[in-house]
Formats: C-alpha cells, sequence, structure tokens
C-alpha cells in the first residue's frame, strides 16, 4: 500500500516539473493531470503520483 512519502504535493509537482503551482492547478482544471489523493477537509491538498507529473513533463517536451 502506497505510504504519504509516495505522492507529490502540488508544490513539489511543480518544482519537478519546473511551473508553478498555479500551472498545476491550471493543468488539474483542464484535465491535463490528475491528483491521486485528496487530503480530507473543505480545501484538502491534493497529492500526485510522481510517475503522473513525469508523464505530464515528457508530453510537454515531445510536443515542444
Amino acid at each position: 500500500m502506497p505510504t504519504d512519502s509516495d505522492y507529490l504535493t502540488a508544490g513539489q509537482a511543480a518544482e519537478r516539473a519546473g511551473v508553478s503551482r498555479k500551472t498545476i492547478q491550471r493543468w488539474m482544471a483542464s484535465g491535463r493531470i490528475t491528483s491521486a489523493l485528496q487530503l480530507p477537509g473543505r480545501t484538502g491538498a491534493h497529492l500526485f503520483r510522481p510517475a503522473d507529473v513525469d508523464a505530464v513533463i515528457a508530453e510537454a517536451e515531445a510536443t515542444a
């Protein structure tokens, strides 16, 4: 079973992709990336699988 350390926060995902947190939010809104988990609460943080972030990076590099 995956642990919290197996996921990236939006900030960590942004850093890994070389973009801002706002860009991660835009990608989520457009469906380009989806969070693997959302922490409980009204404003629960979204967590991302590193492989999903890497896939978006690879897609961006392929189209550049």
